[in-house]
């Protein structure tokens, strides 16, 4: 018979020992208290913690923004996007204020805006007649004119005749017709020596145009029985007669009305060019 080793003899286990017995209740219990739990009791013997990944699948960011999270809490709109719509924005509000602004001047007012009066550049308000809103010009003077004038200007031919009529009114609300007349000569002598000529007594003048029946005035056919004056203004000759068809019982102060009248009406040749 073969030889076995002897059989080991069978463990003797040790009587088990409860080292602690839990309370009726735990310290801590999620029912019962609100506080938060106790830190863990870490033993000194550490286990070696398994993470697990579940891969979730993310949204793809939209161009222009970083990871994941509204695009427009990553990347606020910029300000030149807010500009394109804020400026048209502007414009529009400001192009209907003014729309309402003209519809508030314009409401209710169907009359043209009155048209006011050249003031008076002198002592008198001078309009001009119709028949000469348009100045009637000449290139021969000669033919316009009569006396020792018509002879001086055959001999001196001007460059141009310009004429024209004008009405005002004076104090005593009489209606005074005046002629202002405009010769061009070729020089600055020449045409102060047709004003020395004009200035003489009996010497004649240039036509007015009422005398010429250019134009007609009831109770008037001339206007060198008024008032008369001329200056020179390098080579023009400004000629003015002014006379009304209710005269002053007074000649003498009719005359010196009719000369007021005149004088003033020198400064109208700047309108005649």
């Amino acid at each position: 018979m073969p030889k076995f080793p002897p059989r080991p003899a069978e463990p003797v286990s040790a009587p088990a020992m409860i080292v602690s017995t839990l309370p009726e209740e735990l310290p801590w219990s999620p029912r019962t208290s609100t506080q938060p739990p106790p830190p863990a009791i870490t033993s000194a013997v550490t286990r070696e913690a398994t993470t697990v990944t579940i891969p979730v699948a993310a949204p793809s960011p939209q161009p222009g923004t970083v990871g994941p999270g509204p695009s427009w809490l990553i990347n606020p709109p910029s300000t030149s996007r807010r500009r394109k719509w804020v400026l048209p924005a502007a414009g529009v509000l400001v192009a209907a204020l003014l729309a309402g602004f003209v519809l508030w001047l314009t409401a209710g007012n169907d009359d043209p805006p009155p048209v006011t009066p050249p003031q008076a550049g002198g002592q008198y308000l001078f309009q001009r007649m119709g028949e000469t809103v348009e100045p009637v010009r000449d290139s021969d003077c000669s033919e316009h004119a009569y006396g020792k004038v018509k002879q001086f200007l055959v001999a001196n031919p001007c460059r141009q005749l310009t004429r024209a009529l004008f009405i005002t009114a004076i104090d005593n609300g009489r209606t005074v017709y005046t002629s202002v007349s405009i010769v061009r000569m070729p020089d600055r002598s020449t045409a102060e020596k047709l004003e020395l000529l004009v200035r003489q007594d009996d010497t004649g003048s240039v036509n007015d145009l009422l005398r010429e029946k250019r134009a007609v005035v009831p109770g008037l056919d001339r206007l060198s029985r008024g008032g008369f004056s001329a200056m020179t203004s390098d080579r023009d000759v400004v000629i003015t007669e002014a006379d009304t068809a209710d005269r002053d019982p007074d000649l003498a102060v009719h005359r010196a009305e009719m000369k007021r009248v005149s004088v003033d009406a020198l400064r109208l040749a700047k309108e005649l060019g």
